[in-house]
């Protein structure tokens, strides 16, 4: 019974070592039993039959895909780099050339710059792997840590191995800005035409930092890359003008140097250019001191000196220039002899053939100025002339000329004398002026006495001698 028993182990050994030439690997124990070769194996045929892809399904989605390392592995023999029946501690990838020095570009992702100096292990992590048909066979298919074996599942994309420090601002493809070379550079690489807003003239010369500030409550605190407003240049840049001109600075200005503007046609403005203003350089009217705003060009005072002092002031208009001058020269006035008969001197009789400057002469005005005096408080004959009578007529004409004389010719009288108190009737009518108002002299010459004269009758007429 016991050679019986031996004799079957011996034949059972031999039978068995020439269907299988080792225990299989601790990952393919479960396969263990010649019932299980066909699994692997064609029928009769020692090489591994297409029956592996059908097992390890990841794998037969990247081949359909064309992708990966086995993109091109549609008829190899997996045996080849995957043998089995070596011990249950074998390990089942065979690397030919050693895993380090592996030619990782037969994955379909090359490795450059500094993705060449990293060992495997640093990407090929499990918390890496994204690819979830690796992630559902390894749960249902092995007890065994196969996501940390796994060569598979890995992304391309860079998040998938780097933290998106930008919080997903600027989307998730990295290679946009960055590189594989030194992921810093973007801020020299960076091609700007790439985005909404294009760098030209001095912009290209600006600083990153200048526009793109941190978020200094993120950490690591990057630049605010999105969401910047820049629809007008007062987005980023003080208006100096403060509104005055609009927020269209590109009217005017160009990014190349913003001193030197476009050639700007004032005719557009509310303001058209004229006579002598045309060579006025614009800095004379917008002066630094406006900080910005608008000359005023309400009335020639906005940018003008009253040469006459105020006194215009209280004219309608506030004494504007325009009624005498004009914007092709200060001289010679516009002012015309037409326009003095609606001032309140109108000029009539010999006024009208009297030079200006011999009523409008210089003057000391409160500012200390030597000016032309052009109009009075109170525009009185004696303004101009002398009063010939010695202040006689103070008292009852507060010295009024006009009561007496008119322009036409001062020596033609329209005096009332029934106005006096001695009104003249009778013969007295006919009494000729100076019977009665004689002449005297006095320090300056020879003057008509009017006033204070004697009324009674025996002051001008003796008694005869039937009256006595």
């Amino acid at each position: 019974m016991k050679k019986l028993f031996l004799f079957i182990m011996i034949m059972t050994t031999v039978s068995f070592s020439q269907f299988s030439p080792g225990p299989l690997s601790k990952y393919h124990a479960d396969l263990e039993g010649t019932s299980n070769c066909v699994q692997c194996h064609e029928l009769g045929k020692k090489e591994i039959s297409n029956g592996c892809v059908e097992c390890h399904t990841p794998l037969k989605i990247k081949i359909d895909q064309d992708k990966g390392y086995h993109r091109d592995d549609r008829q190899k023999d997996c045996g080849l780099c995957h043998s089995d029946h070596n011990g249950k501690e074998f390990e089942l990838v065979f690397w030919p050339k050693n895993m380090a020095k592996f030619d990782h570009k037969e994955t379909g992702y090359r490795l450059e710059g500094k993705h060449r100096q990293v060992k495997c292990n640093q990407c090929h992590l499990r918390e890496n792997i994204k690819w979830e048909p690796i992630i559902t066979w390894a749960n249902e298919n092995t007890t065994f840590p196969v996501l940390d074996r796994t060569f598979l599942g890995l992304s391309q994309d860079c998040q998938s191995c780097h933290n998106d420090i930008h919080k997903g601002e600027v989307g998730s493809d990295c290679q946009t800005c960055h590189n594989v070379n030194n992921w810093k550079d973007a801020s020299t690489s960076f091609n700007h035409k790439n985005s909404k807003f294009l760098l030209t003239g001095a912009h290209k010369k600006v600083d990153c930092e200048k526009c793109h500030s941190k978020h200094t409550d993120w950490d690591p605190p990057v630049q605010q890359l999105t969401g910047l407003i820049f629809e007008s240049c007062t987005s980023c840049h003080t208006d100096y003008h403060k509104g005055s001109y609009g927020n269209k600075c590109e009217s005017c200005h160009i990014t190349e140097d913003w001193k030197k503007t476009k050639s700007f046609n004032h005719n557009d403005t509310k303001y058209p250019l004229e006579g002598m203003h045309v060579g006025v350089k614009c800095l004379e009217c917008h002066q630094q001191t406006l900080s910005g705003a608008l000359p005023l060009f309400t009335s020639c005072q906005g940018c003008h000196t009253d040469y006459h002092d105020g006194q215009f002031a209280r004219r309608q208009d506030g004494g504007d220039c325009a009624p005498c001058h004009t914007v092709n020269g200060f001289k010679p006035t516009t002012f015309t002899f037409s326009m003095h008969l609606i001032t309140r001197f109108v000029l009539d009789g010999g006024h009208m053939a009297v030079p200006c400057n011999q009523c409008h002469k210089p003057y000391q005005s409160k500012s200390g100025k030597t000016q032309i005096q052009f109009t009075w408080e109170n525009p009185e004959c004696k303004i101009c002339h002398k009063d010939e009578h010695r202040n006689q007529f103070a008292i009852h004409y507060n010295n009024t000329c006009e009561s007496c004389h008119i322009s036409a010719s001062f020596k033609t009288i329209e005096f009332q004398h029934d106005a006096t108190q001695f009104p003249l009737d009778r013969k007295h009518k006919n009494v000729p002026c100076q019977d009665c108002h004689p002449t005297e002299r006095d320090g300056a010459g020879i003057f008509t006495r009017y006033q204070p004269l004697p009324s009674r009758c025996v002051d001008c007429h003796k008694l005869t001698d039937d009256i006595r």
